[in-house]
Parts: structure tokens; sequence; C-alpha cells
């Protein structure tokens, strides 16, 4: 063919038909509804969309500006990296290198520091068209305070907290409106309402629910400051929504557009629509706590560059990227410079911050941002027909829920449903386990990290005989799933020579003497070989557990019980069960330990 005919040619087009057909035929007889998924908030996947699953009004066509129409939104966001030093001449030092250095933005906590010397760092620091970020409690109480001492009224940003998510309830709205009318006088320009959702995604709430809540206090600090005389333009103008943004990359890009779009609806029920409306809607995001690990803690700048990269798309206003060492509580210059380089990367490098909502028009994220909008709303519908969000707070119903899907979460970490590298999967046993912050949620790693700290606490480290039947070929697979499995609990493991007999066996039983061994095979090396096997180590040493690789056939437990046998180790078990009863082996065990 020559290179002319080769550019008139063109691929054929199949219609979703054919490709379905194609696909089950690949599938070889199972349909394609055994490759649809379900998230947390119980939505279904499918593995291919079109644009039939495209809302007519959320089509390409809406999502690309017409030529020479106005685009009203920078792309560009704020890196609001929070500074956190225990005197006030450090931390003017790291706040002047952070903004040197690619920061455009003021973020800071005084959580080490008091607030006597909050006015002069406020007017040495604060420039021109550099706005600020400041959503702590102590940090912004102390800011409001020093204003009206202050010349601090051209000043831009953010600068607030949430009362409800910070645990104040109904009581703690009267004082905090007071507080507002206050900071309004001496920050006009200020955005001093602040939703912030963190707390909760933190506790373990999917993005339905972080969204629901975010919109029900909204209304409920409209409905709030309108009885105290605030205009609704004003409350709306103030207002800005903060979230977490997890790991699950499409659905938080899909969680942040769909809630725009949201708010823009509830303002509108109260009257506010066109420019104003969309002027309103102000967010930020910070990568999620509840994501990140302890145990092989460099893995975490992957976690939280994913995490940037996902809420970069959805277009939030500010960005905030944890330091891949924040769980431990000691934060280092370094870990701070790659929070905020890996911002910069992404706009300066990848040039996202010259793109406007570069997901639109994707079939896939234009449906997920429906489907999660849809069932937001629901649930925001459902909150507010239960009486609000205090009253959901206040009856615990919705800490209930949020508790059921934490634990849910868990479990398929626990059962290795869902992967964390280096945590539940790929453990690192020769690192060494630093001390862990108290956090405001529970990270997902917690109890992997508890099993860790147990096994380190040993005076000798854990070690498991792996004793394999067959060759290597026979065995392999799952002395390597054993090694795994046992390593995420800080358990080590050393493989026996090959070879089934059972001099071979009691020559590695006599030189090791592990209090705990795995015996790896073939399910039908175990028909013949295992109560020998068994019988043949608690000749050497009756108290040694014995497990085997692989489940039980429910006709042989109690066969093999007889014999000898403890338990097993096998694909889709509860690691954390499991492992807490390995580990009390060498625990009870003071030979051992």
């Amino acid at each position: 063919m020559k290179l002319n005919d080769m550019k008139d040619q063109t691929f054929s087009r199949f219609t979703l038909a054919e490709w379905q057909d194609a696909a089950e035929k690949a599938l070889k007889g199972k349909g394609i509804q055994s490759l649809h998924t379900n998230t947390y908030e119980n939505i279904e996947l499918k593995p291919l969309y079109t644009k039939e699953d495209v809302p007519a009004r959320n089509r390409v066509k809406d999502f690309i500006p017409d030529a020479g129409e106005k685009i009203t939104r920078t792309p560009k966001w704020y890196i609001a990296q929070s500074i956190k030093r225990s005197s006030w001449r450090s931390l003017q030092d790291a706040v002047t290198d952070a903004l040197a250095r690619g920061q455009n933005c003021l973020s800071f906590s005084l959580d080490q520091l008091d607030s006597e010397g909050l006015a002069s760092f406020m007017v040495e620091t604060v420039e021109d068209h550099v706005p600020a970020f400041v959503i702590e409690e102590h940090t912004a109480s102390a800011i409001f305070n020093v204003g009206t001492a202050s010349d601090l009224m051209g000043m831009v940003g953010v600068i607030g907290f949430d009362p409800i998510s910070s645990g104040h309830g109904e009581s703690g709205l009267e004082d905090w409106c007071k507080k507002l009318d206050e900071a309004d006088k001496h920050f006009p320009q200020v955005r001093k309402i602040i939703v912030d959702s963190s707390s909760y995604h933190d506790k373990g709430a999917n993005a339905t629910q972080e969204l629901a809540i975010a919109l029900s206090e909204g209304v409920c600090y409209i409905e709030t400051l309108c009885e105290k005389g605030w205009s609704l333009e004003k409350v709306a103008g103030n207002m800005h929504f903060h979230f977490s943004i997890g790991s699950q990359f499409f659905m938080e890009i899909a969680k942040i557009r769909a809630f725009k779009k949201l708010w823009q609806e509830v303002l509108a029920s109260y009257g506010l629509s066109g420019e104003r409306c969309a002027q309103a809607v102000s967010v930020s995001a910070e990568t999620s706590s509840f994501s990140k690990s302890a145990l092989d803690p460099y893995v975490n700048m992957l976690r939280g560059g994913g995490e940037a990269f996902s809420a970069i798309l959805a277009g939030v206003d500010y960005l905030v990227v944890s330091p891949f060492d924040m769980v431990t509580g000691e934060v280092s210059p370094f870990s701070e410079r790659i929070a905020r380089n890996t911002q910069l990367i992404l706009g300066e490098e990848a040039h996202l911050d010259k793109v406007v909502d570069p997901g639109g028009g994707s079939y896939y994220l234009e449906w997920l941002t429906e489907e999660v909008g849809k069932c937001a709303w629901k649930e925001f519908q459902h909150i507010d027909r239960a009486g609000g969000i205090l009253a959901s707070i206040g009856n615990g119903s919705l800490h209930e829920k949020i508790e059921k899907l934490r634990e849910s979460r868990i479990n398929d970490l626990a059962t290795r449903k869902h992967s964390m590298i280096g945590t539940n999967i790929y453990a690192n046993l020769e690192e060494e386990i630093g001390s862990v912050a108290p956090v405001k949620g529970e990270r997902l790693s917690l109890p992997f990290e508890r099993l860790r700290e147990r096994a380190n606490k040993l005076t000798g480290k854990p070690v498991a005989g792996l004793i394999g039947l067959g060759t290597l070929k026979d065995h392999k697979p799952r002395t390597d799933f054993v090694q795994g499995f046992l390593a995420a609990g800080g358990v080590h493991a050393k493989v026996g020579q090959n070879g089934s007999a059972k001099e071979d066996v009691l020559q590695f039983v006599e030189e090791t003497r592990f209090p705990y061994y795995v015996i790896c095979g073939k399910d039908e090396e175990y028909e013949h070989m295992l109560p020998l096997i068994i019988e043949s180590i608690h000749q050497i040493d009756p108290s040694i557990v014995v497990d085997i690789a692989g489940k039980v056939p429910s006709g042989k437990r109690e066969e093999w019980s007889r014999t000898g046998l403890s338990g097993s180790i096998y694909m889709g078990q509860n690691i954390l069960e499991k492992l807490d009863e390995l580990l009390s082996i060498w625990e009870e065990g003071t030979e051992y330990a």
C-alpha cells in the first residue's frame, strides 16, 4: 500500500452491540455484567461509556466554549500549603521562603505558637494581591482578633472555620455569628463562612455523603445568617467549601464537579442566579489523611500526587498537598518542599494551569458526575427531611452511617479486596516504624500500623518457618503469598529446603525451632502428606503451631484438625484477624519474645 493510500484509510465504526458481542466472546461465556463494579457510593460502573450515557444537557458542546465565547473561570489555583513552626522568627522565614519558591498563598497555623506576635507577623507578611488561606479554628479566631487592632482591611482570601464540623453544634452558632459580624467589619473582602467536610471524609464517608453534608451545612448557615440580618448575596459571597480528596481518581473529580452544580442549584432555589451564582462557588481541597500510611511513608508522595492531580482536574480554587510524613507528626523541610513542588509540577510542567475543565466531554466522567450529583441530592434531601444537619448529627444517625462505611472500607483492606501498597501488600520489613501522630479521623492503615508496632515491641523479630512441599514450582506461588501475608504484620519468614520427605521437614524444624510453621504446597500433596508432616513436627515440640497455605476443604476440617493442624492462610481471609492471632504466639511464648 502506498503512502497516499494509507492516508485515506479509516478505522471501521462499530456499534456498542458489536463491541459487547466481541467482549463476551473474550470473556468465554461470561456476560458483560461480570465486568461491572460497585463503588462505596453504591454506583454501578460499566466497562465502557458512550455518548448515549451522557445526559443531553451535558453533551460535549456544553463543555467546550464556542469560538469567541468569554471564559469566566481561570484554570489557575492557589498553592495553599500550611506552614507550622515553633517560633515567630522561624515562621516568618519559612513563609517568606515558600512565597519565594512558588507558593502564591499565605497559609499558616498557630498550633505551636501563642498569638502575641501575630499582629506584627500579619503586617510584615501580608503582601498585596497575595490571598490568605486559613480554615483552622484557633488560627482563624486569632487573626480575627488582631484584625480589630491592625490595618488588614485589604486582605483577601479565605479565613474562618466551620463551627458544625468543629463540634460546636447548635449552641456554638450564636457565638460564631457574633464573631462573623465583628470580622466582617475588618475583613470585608475575605470569605469567612467555611463549610469543611474533610472531617467526615477522614472518618470514612463516601463522596455522596460528603456532598450531602456540605450542602446541608451550607443551607444551615444561609438560614442562620439570613435570620441575623445578612443578605443572601452577602452570605453566598462569604461562603467557602473545603473537601478532602481521596484516592479514587475519577470519583474525586466527579465529586467536586458535581458539588459546583449542586450548590448553584441550592442558591438558585433561594433566588440567586446567573453570574452572581457562579461566582459564589468557592472550593478548596486537601489531599486525604485517611488514605495515608505511616508504613512505607514515601509511597504517600505518590498518593498525594494522584489526589492533587484529580483536585486540579476538578477545578478547585485552593489546594493543600499534605507532606508525605505528616502522619508521623514531624514534618520535614524536605517533605514540605516535595508537597509544594508537586503542585508546581502539575501547573508549570503538566500545564494544568492552562486548561479549563480538562475532563469536560469525557463520556465516563460526565456520566459519573451526573450520578454522583443525583445520589448526593437524594442524601441531602434525606438529611433535610430528618430535620437538617444539626438534627442528623445530634441523634447520631449520620455518624452511624459513616461508621458502617468505615468498617466496610477497613474490611476490604483486611481481606485485600483493596490494596494499600506497603501496608497490606508488599510490606517492607526492613523499614523502621516511627511514631504516629494523632489524627482527626481514623486512617485506613491504622490497624496495620498497630500490628507492626506490636511486632516491633518483641525482644527478637518474629520469624515463621515455611515448609515447601514438592518442587519449587509446586510450592512457590503459596510460599510467596504467605510471605507477603505475614509481612503485613511484621512477621518474617524463612523458607525451608525443597522436599516432601519426612527427613527434610524434621531437619528444617530441628534447625530452626520456630514457634510457628506454614506448610505450603499443592492440595493433592496435602491429601497424603499432611498428617505425617504435622505428626513429625509435634514429635519435636508439641507446642508448635502449624497452618497450611490455602483454604482447608470443608470435608477435611475435622480430620486435619485432629492431626494437629491449627488453621490456614488463604486468599480473601481477614488478614487483620489472622495476624492478630499469630502475633500472640510470639507475645505469649517468652522463649520467642
